[in-house]
């Protein structure tokens, strides 16, 4: 007959901050590069969003030429949007030093943040700068909106093959198949601005936070 013995409860050490290993802060050329690479792919995302809104709605052709213009005026809007935040990080810091204590939450500042709120402002308001001066590059911005039509027809031709995918064993190429064109085409673009919706809520979640990195560099 086997007895069943009690294994003794493993007392463990009540846990102890200070021993945790000193986190190193980001510098600044550290966030400002990270910084800059967030911007333009938030921007690449906007670009790509437009051209294929433009695509499956109109009949013009993909020109490079107004394509670079539409990738000026996302940049121009990223810029405005890292000059807000350097605003509003600039201002937050100054109430921020007025406060003792510990945060509540991830948004209350106290003067233990003015840091990092500084290094904010400063990385905001230079990635606003760089954006500033990238708008006047003629051969970024060409590059620039290259990269997102690339994206943008990958996604889309993403979702013509799930399509393909699904409806291949039952298509059958005649006459009412070509009739229905226009109905299949008005399904797709309803899918993709179902995506470019979904992008547009994600984009406003974060701008609720007053952070357009997202959850980049706190």
């Amino acid at each position: 007959m086997r007895i069943w013995r009690r294994r003794k409860r493993k007392r463990f050490a009540p846990f102890d901050r200070a021993a945790l290993p000193e986190v190193e802060p980001l510098t600044f050329e550290e966030s400002f590069a990270e910084g800059m690479l967030v911007a333009e792919a938030a921007g690449r995302m906007a670009l790509k969003n437009r051209i294929i809104v433009v695509a499956l709605r109109g009949e013009e052709p993909f020109d490079a030429t107004r394509a670079a213009g539409a990738a000026r005026e996302v940049l121009y809007e990223l810029v405005r949007e890292m000059d807000e935040v350097a605003e509003w990080s600039a201002t937050e810091r100054e109430s921020a030093s007025q406060r003792e204590g510990r945060s509540a939450h991830q948004h209350d500042y106290h003067r233990a943040d003015a840091w990092n709120l500084r290094l904010r402002e400063r990385v905001n308001a230079a990635v606003a700068a760089r954006l500033t001066e990238l708008r006047g590059d003629d051969a970024f911005l060409a590059e620039f909106a290259e990269r997102a039509r690339e994206e943008a027809w990958a996604e889309i031709a993403e979702v013509i093959d799930a399509r393909l995918a699904r409806e291949w064993p039952v298509i059958e190429v005649d006459e009412t198949y070509e009739l229905e064109r226009e109905e299949r085409m008005r399904d797709l673009t309803r899918d993709l601005e179902r995506e470019v919706a979904d992008a547009r809520r994600r984009r406003e979640d974060r701008d609720e936070l007053d952070d357009s990195f997202g959850s980049w560099s706190g």
